[in-house]
């Protein structure tokens, strides 16, 4: 699941790796998460390593609940673009250059979107099964979709990254996966479920 949002969200400023704390409106999102995740059991949960994911399981989850933080589950290293806003990024020729193969072309001093898929994968098929919850990143969980899926990640037209599908702040992404290793098969259940809300 999508962590809850950031004061950088609100201004339109890319996060990436820059480990920015929740806001109040991400703070309300995790609370309102919390009676959806009530009396559902999860075998292990992880979350990115970055404050604005781990604080978001801390207060949708029930106090003391055991959280493994793993680097692997961050946002996409946006290089030189971590702490720009989206607006000085789409008049930057640099930014430019990358979206022409955005998941093949690391962004300047940062990550390609298959590095991202590829690491979140790592993580994926080292589980050993049961119920997990993760809490992670918009692109990042958008680059694992990819990964698995085969989905496209190319320029789209009025989308700074390619991705023609939204994904809120504390939304909820289900993935079920049957076998483990090579003969591995996911299947996507659900994708951006934000009921709590509406």
């Amino acid at each position: 699941m999508r962590h809850g949002a950031t004061d950088w969200n609100g201004a339109g400023r890319w996060q990436g790796w820059s480990d920015t704390p929740l806001g109040a409106a991400g703070e309300d999102q995790a609370a309102r998460l919390r009676p959806r995740l009530a009396g559902r059991v999860f075998d292990q949960v992880f979350s990115s390593d970055l404050a604005r994911a781990a604080r978001t399981a801390e207060l949708s989850l029930p106090a003391g609940t055991p959280l493994t933080l793993d680097v692997r589950l961050r946002e996409l290293h946006f290089g030189v673009f971590e702490g720009v806003t989206t607006d000085e990024v789409l008049g930057d020729d640099r930014y430019a250059r990358w979206q022409l193969d955005p998941w093949g072309t690391p962004a300047p001093d940062g990550e390609s979107l298959s590095q991202v898929g590829a690491r979140l994968r790592d993580w994926a098929e080292e589980l050993p099964g049961g119920r997990v919850i993760a809490f992670t990143h918009g692109a990042a969980i958008r680059a694992l979709l990819c990964d698995l899926f085969g989905w496209p990640a190319r320029p789209q037209p009025g989308y700074v990254l390619p991705f023609p599908y939204g994904l809120s702040h504390t939304s909820l992404t289900t993935l079920t996966r049957t076998g483990r290793g090579a003969g591995a098969r996911w299947a996507l259940v659900t994708y951006n479920d934000h009921a709590h809300l509406e």
